[in-house]
Formats: C-alpha cells, structure tokens, sequence
C-alpha cells in the first residue's frame, strides 16, 4: 500500500480553519491507520533525487558543506533539477525564506511533478512563523495549514518521501493533535529507520506528556543516527533541566549551541541554567545573544527583565517588557509587570496607565484594581503629609471598582486592602477602621493573611504594628519556597531588615541557594543606594534646602526604608518648612525604627506639639 491518501482533500481544507483535533479527526485517523507502519508495505517512488549524499549533510544541518556540493553541480549543469530542488530546501532550512521562494516560485511552474518543490514550500511557510517578519508570525495557523497543503502534494507524488511525512507530523503536532502525529512519525521511520528527526519529534511528544525517561530514548536514538544533531542535544538539556540536573543540561546545550550557534531558543535556555548557577554575568551574555539571533522571540527579554528587576534596575526591566509588548500586544501580564515596575519607580502615570489597560480583564482585573489603589496610595505619600487627594475623579473611580470586585469576591482581603488605602486617601477614616477591623478578624494565622494584615497597618501609618506583623509572619514561614515568597513582599515594602531575616531562615535550609543569596545581595546594594543618596539629602539640609532634602530622603527611602536616620532628616526638613504633619508623621517612625533613640524624651515633646499645630 503507498501512503499517497494519508490525508483527503477534505480533511486538508477543513485543516484550513481548525486544528485536526477539531475537524475530521475520525476520518485522519482511519487514514492514519491505513498507513500504520505495520500496516505498511513500501511502494515504488514516484520520484527519487540523485544525490542522497547533500540530502543528508541537509538533514544533519551541515549547509555550507551542502550548498558548497549543490554550486558545484550547477556550474556544470546549470538546469540539474534535482540540485535546484536541494538549494530550495537548504535555503529554506537556513531561514533563508525570501530567496528560496524566489527559487521555488521560478521553479515549480516547469518542474509541477517535482515533490522537493511542494516540501520545500511547506518549508517556507513552516519557517515563516518563526522568522523575523512579524506579519507572517500573526498568521501562524493559515501558514500552518498552507504547509500541509505543500506537504500533502509532496507526498502524494513521492510516495516514499519520509521528510515529508516528518514534517506533516510536526504540522499536526503544532495543530493540537499528538496522536495523529506520532503515527506520521512512525510511518517516516518505517519508510527510512535511521531518520534521526523523525525519532527527536517522537521524544518532542513524550516530553510533552512528561514521559521524561521515555522522551531521553529518543532522543538517544536521534543522536545514535546523527551524531551531531543540535535540536535533539537541545532537547536532552531540556529533560535534563526539568530533571533539576542543572549542570548536565548545560554541558547538552553547550554541544547544541557549539553545532549551531544560531539558535534562539537554545541560548536563551543557556542563559536560564547559567541562572540556575548564580552566573548571572553569562547569563545575560546569553539572553543577549538569543535576542540578537531572533529579536522576535520575547523569552529571552523577559529573563533580561527579571534580572533587571532584580538588581533594581527598573528602568532597563521595563525597556525589555517594553519589547515584548511590540511583539505581543496581547500579553497582559508583562502589561502588568510594567506597571508594577513603574509603581515602585514612582512613575505614577505610567502605572496608571498600565494598570487601566487590564481593567476588566477576566485574568487580571483583581491585580489591576489592587495596583491601581497602590499607585493612589503611593502618589499621596509623595505628596506627603500634605492633604491627600480628595478631588482626583480617577481615585473615585478606582474605590468603585475595589467594591465591585468585593462584591463578586468578598472574602478576597488583598481587595479589602485596597478599599482600605483608597478609603484613607479619601479621608473617609470610618471606612478605613472598617476595612481594617474586616482584615484583623477575617485574617487567618497563616503567612499570605499575616502580611496582608501588615500591610494594612503600614497603609494606615501604624508602622510599629505593621513591623510587629510582618516580623511575626517569618513564624508562619514553613518552607524554603514561604521564606522567599516572603522576602520578596517585604522587600517589595521595603522591609529590608525583616526581608533579610527571612532571607538568612532560607539559607539555613539551603546554604547554597542562589535566589536567597541575590535576595540579599540585593538588600545590600539597596542599602548602599540608599546610603549615597542620604549624603547628598544631608548636605542638603546643611544648605537649607528643605525641599531638595525630603527629595533625596525620598530616594533612599526607595531604596531602603528601614533607616531611623533617614526619617528623622526628612522629619527635621518638614519642621524646617514648618509642614507639622510631615513633621509628626517622620519623628514617629523615626521612633519606631529606633525605640531606644537617645532623643526619644524630646522627639515625643515636639510630636506632642507639632500635633496639635497641625490640627
């Protein structure tokens, strides 16, 4: 039996607006399993090249070698079919999309039965949803379907053309339909054993089922029958990354990307073990590289990204967010990653703006209207101890989405937090009391309900009873993965020196463990910001520059909150401009920082004074 009807004519135009798994999947598979590798008997080819030996140096990705071969028979015969049909397909392997369909196009119209012509067109149109061209990446399904159309015309002229059947199979896989798949995979084996793609596609298949021992035996093959094969190296190194085996997943990689040091995906997954290692230095060289070889493939930005955000780099985190969104407009959690970003750099309009953008969204909306409350929140403190706002139309509105949402999620306290913020910025202090007594009663004694209660208490300037609360929490710590989740809150609210802590119980449980290790790195260098900035607030203040000394407290509070110095300067600089609550609002948390003070006894004089002025 020849296998020229594996898939109708019906199924392929069905295939053009569903997946297989969708439309037809009865009438593939009894079409699949005709054609069963034990069902098969081979049939002659219709067609077959003249030269296996470029066939395979194209198969194995050894394209200058190939094409080197290919120029030297068509300077002799410069009408050799066989080698124009090869150039085609290397050119298209080799991403070289636009001259190989120049080539095709030129070709197919005299050479109409050649079957390399119709896979090389398949190839095209594969190719063309990875390429660099945005346009054809939109049209990833069309392209699909137009390639299995291709693959199919292939097919049917050369009944034995394995790699067509291959590439049908990765086809229907992208499609959705493992199943069907794995029987085209088969089949190209049955035709050509030793097809060292075809066994790295079936491996594709059970690692995606998490058959991780299983997917490792076929890759073994694909290496057994194509020693240097990058693509089923790459998918050892991810088996062994999923394993947790970190350093031999590298050494794969490392012998993928050697072979092919063209591969996208293949650096960027370099950068992530080198992550895992604490190497953060070749790590970003990798991302960098990814992104220089596909600048359309957001992965590698969004691990930049991280990085950045992770060494307070938020500027440069937001730049490659950014990136992404121009790629995927779509992608609503980097939408909401920069307005994260934008809220801790005070950059409240952008916040805003981003947060806005997810409101209403079924995924997101919670996170929106919490963000948005945040920013309200944080936007008042900066205008601090000053009135508040109290006319801002957006601010009303976002206290109105906060009790919408409570009203589908009552139990949600993160909402109850932020009604609480908005309710204070409104100055509607009853409200604010409710909110808080809710979260106090409602808060169960586990970590994520003990740092929503302190954080209530840090939105209500209680800031002893929030420091108590969040130290309190580290007790509901259980786990290296609650320490760190921990930490990052924390720190988020700068509660570095109780962050630290949290981050010294994770290293107890795991010395070497590297997100830990950053995590206070990252404090640290926080703390050395901070400190820089300090100096310049107090020649500031030495120069009787009020204002320009509550900027820079400003700014190494940002970076580190935890420092009774630097709220006693900026409460000293509001008394200096005579703001007595800005004043009384600083020397209470200077107190609070440093219960000991040596000055407690006066500092408690002028706060009992200041307040009374400032009513």
């Amino acid at each position: 039996m020849n296998y020229k009807k594996i898939l109708t004519a019906s199924l392929i135009a069905s295939a053009a607006i569903y997946s297989f798994a969708e439309v037809n999947a009865k009438e593939l598979q009894a079409q699949v399993q005709k054609n069963k590798p034990g069902n098969v008997t081979k049939a002659k080819p219709a067609s077959v090249n003249k030269y296996p030996d470029i066939e395979k140096l194209i198969e194995y990705n050894r394209y200058n070698e190939a094409d080197a071969k290919i120029k030297e028979i068509l300077n002799e015969n410069p009408n050799d079919i066989s080698a124009l049909s090869l150039r085609t397909i290397s050119l298209a392997k080799q991403y070289k999309l636009e001259p190989a369909q120049k080539e095709i196009d030129r070709l197919i119209k005299k050479y109409p039965d050649n079957p390399d012509l119709y896979y090389a067109q398949g190839l095209v149109y594969m190719m063309r949803q990875t390429s660099s061209d945005v346009d054809y990446i939109k049209n990833t399904r069309g392209l699909i379907n137009s390639a299995i159309k291709e693959f199919v015309k292939s097919v049917n002229i050369d009944t034995n053309y394995y790699q067509a059947y291959n590439a049908l199979g990765v086809a229907t896989l992208k499609l959705g339909n493992k199943k069907d798949a794995i029987d085209l995979f088969n089949i190209a084996l049955k035709i050509n054993p030793s097809f060292a793609t075809a066994y790295d596609n079936l491996g594709i298949v059970e690692m995606m089922d998490g058959n991780l021992d299983k997917a490792e035996d076929y890759f073994k093959k694909a290496l057994k029958y194509n020693t240097h094969n990058p693509t089923a190296w790459y998918h050892m190194a991810q088996v062994e990354t999923r394993r947790g085996n970190y350093s031999q997943a590298l050494t794969w990689i490392n012998h993928s990307i050697n072979v092919n040091p063209n591969s996208s995906p293949a650096l960027n997954l370099q950068g992530e073990l080198y992550l895992q290692q604490g190497n953060q230095a070749a790590a970003i060289n990798s991302f960098k590289k990814a992104v220089t070889v596909k600048p359309e493939n957001s992965r590698p930005y969004l691990n930049l990204a991280n990085i950045y955000e992770n060494r307070a780099d938020e500027e440069f985190a937001m730049e490659q967010l950014k990136t992404v969104l121009a790629i995927n407009p779509n992608y609503q959690e980097g939408k909401l990653k920069i307005a994260n970003l934008a809220l801790h750099t005070r950059k409240y309009d952008q916040a805003l703006d981003y947060y806005s953008k997810l409101v209403g969204d079924e995924n997101f909306n919670e996170d929106a209207i919490i963000g948005l409350a945040n920013t309200y929140y944080e936007m008042s403190k900066d205008r601090a101890s000053k009135e508040g706002i109290t006319t801002n139309k957006e601010l009303y509105l976002a206290y109105d989405y906060v009790n919408k949402a409570i009203e589908k999620c009552p139990d949600d306290l993160e909402l109850h937090l932020a009604k609480l913020k908005l309710a204070s910025l409104t100055h509607q202090t009853a409200l604010s009391k409710e909110s808080l007594n809710y979260i106090i009663q409602a808060a169960d004694n586990n970590l994520m309900d003990t740092v929503i209660k302190g954080e209530a208490y840090l939105a209500l300037g209680r800031e002893k009873d929030a420091v108590y609360t969040f130290e309190n929490a580290i007790n509901f710590s259980n786990s290296i993965d609650d320490d760190l989740y921990l930490a990052e809150i924390l720190v988020h609210h700068k509660q570095f020196r109780t962050a630290r802590t949290a981050l010294k119980k994770a290293l107890m449980k795991d010395p070497d463990n590297v997100i830990a290790k950053n995590g206070i790195g990252y404090i640290d260098l926080c703390e050395t910001k901070s400190n820089e900035f300090f100096e310049v607030a107090q020649r500031q203040f030495k120069e009787k520059n009020y204002a320009s000394t509550i900027e820079y407290c400003n700014r190494a509070i940002d970076f580190y909150h935890n420092s009774p110095a630097i709220a006693k300067l900026k409460a000293q600089s509001y008394e200096k401009e005579l703001n007595y609550r800005g004043a009384v609002k600083y020397y209470q948390q200077y107190l609070t920082l440093d219960p000991n003070a040596a000055d407690k006894a006066e500092i408690t004089k002028k706060i009992n004074k200041y307040k009374n002025k400032a009513k």
